[in-house]
């Protein structure tokens, strides 16, 4: 901490006032001080009043922004499924073009009933059990789905009343998009009559929509529409992702649900075997490299040879337990710093942690190297079970071959 970041610590704790840091020393910016000058800060006087709303106008009802949902409550496996769904869609909409592209939406409900009806209230307390809803979709789309088009990415949403619908991206045989007039089909503000005219669809759309609303009435689908891609995949993909993100925060815990479905061939190609790029990731890697210098290991792949292809299943909480005594800033992963100030504290831990923090280093230390010890041992009971009918040379050929290997354990 320079000087002047010093001073300005020193000169808000002393005055007492609003402006006052003593409870938080260990700032490393002298912007992010506040201090308050002037008589108003010794005598403590009271903030200056708020202003009074609508003094400029009329209206006092302001419609908030909309806010993206946090993928803070997200598990890594739910993080990896979204992105392998963003991914599945722009992979579709350079396939197959995004002329090609569609999402379409399905709702439950009983057609020519109305939506007040009794029979579409009962089929909507139905399409709040999970198991009935797959049951639905799965025969939907072995008949029409898998059928009728190439490659689709289906993903279930739970709306506020726990009823499920499903947002199906599909790619279409014909063009779809080009004559469409996309804004006034998807703009909910207007009439219903007024936003289902013939003449903003092409005529490969309005082919869709006759096809479909025939066959999906016979699977309890009461709303179906197929609208084109208003900007571009990544734009659908991430307009879908906000959907799962909001279904996964609202599905009880412990609760499993696979709330994204792929076609085969997308199934095939895009796996989930990779790592999301973020800081939590980051922080893992870290702990690992930190457990490789303990046990001496000179790349990752020694854990697999030397604890089994199983290894991050024995050792994550030995691997969890080794203190991260780091707290990071949001914009400190983007900018680099996180990395930096980790890389600094996997190469010296010790000048980062109290007394706490090293006897619970020298812990993590002791499990890891009892947990190779103890594999170690499994590997040599099998070794030397394999080994019962050699004659005592054999044995000691082995033994000495073993030792010239120079095996590092």
């Amino acid at each position: 901490m320079n000087q002047d970041s010093e001073s300005i610590l020193r000169t808000g704790v002393e005055s007492g006032g609003a402006g006052s840091l003593g409870a938080s020393p260990s700032l490393p910016h002298s912007s992010l001080v506040v201090a308050m000058d002037g008589p108003a800060a010794e005598r403590g006087a009271a903030a200056p009043a708020v202003g009074l709303p609508c003094q400029d106008n009329d209206n006092c009802i302001k419609r908030e922004k909309y806010k993206r949902p946090s993928l803070s409550g997200l598990t890594p496996n739910q993080k990896k499924v979204r992105h392998k769904m963003i991914m599945a869609v722009e992979w579709m909409a350079r396939k197959h073009g995004i002329e090609r592209v569609g999402l379409l939406t399905l709702s439950f409900g009983v057609p020519g009933s109305g939506k007040g009806s009794y029979e579409t209230w009962a089929l909507r307390q139905k399409a709040k059990d999970w198991d009935f809803v797959q049951g639905r979709w799965h025969s939907f789309c072995t008949n029409i789905v898998a059928k009728r088009y190439q490659d689709w990415v289906c993903v279930f949403e739970q709306h506020k009343d726990h009823v499920w619908h499903l947002h199906v991206v599909v790619a279409t045989k014909k063009d779809i998009r080009t004559g469409t007039d996309i804004e006034m089909l998807s703009n909910y503000k207007l009439p219903y009559w007024l936003r289902r005219g013939k003449h903003l669809r092409n005529e490969a759309l309005a082919a869709e929509w006759t096809s479909l609303r025939k066959v999906a009435c016979h699977y309890r689908f009461g709303r179906v529409e197929l609208l084109p891609v208003k900007k571009s995949g990544d734009a659908l993909g991430q307009y879908l992702g906000d959907y799962l993100v909001k279904t996964y925060n609202r599905i009880p815990p412990g609760r499993r649900c696979r709330l994204v479905r792929f076609s085969k061939r997308i199934g095939q190609g895009i796996t989930v075997k990779f790592s999301t790029n973020d800081l939590g990731n980051l922080i893992y890697r870290t702990r690992l490299r930190m457990a490789a210098d303990m046990l001496n290991f000179r790349d990752y792949g020694d854990f697999a040879d030397y604890f089994g292809p199983r290894w991050n299943f024995y050792l994550k909480d030995t691997i969890a337990w080794i203190p991260m005594p780091l707290r990071f800033l949001k914009g400190a992963y983007e900018s680099g710093l996180a990395a930096q100030v980790l890389n600094h504290y996997a190469h010296n831990p010790s000048a980062y942690l109290d007394e706490r923090g090293k006897q619970k280093l020298a812990e993590a230390e002791r499990d890891l190297w009892r947990h190779f010890h103890r594999m170690l041992g499994e590997s040599a009971d099998r070794y030397q079970s394999d080994n019962d009918g050699d004659d005592e040379a054999d044995t000691r050929e082995h033994e000495i071959e073993f030792d010239k290997n120079n095996a590092p354990f």
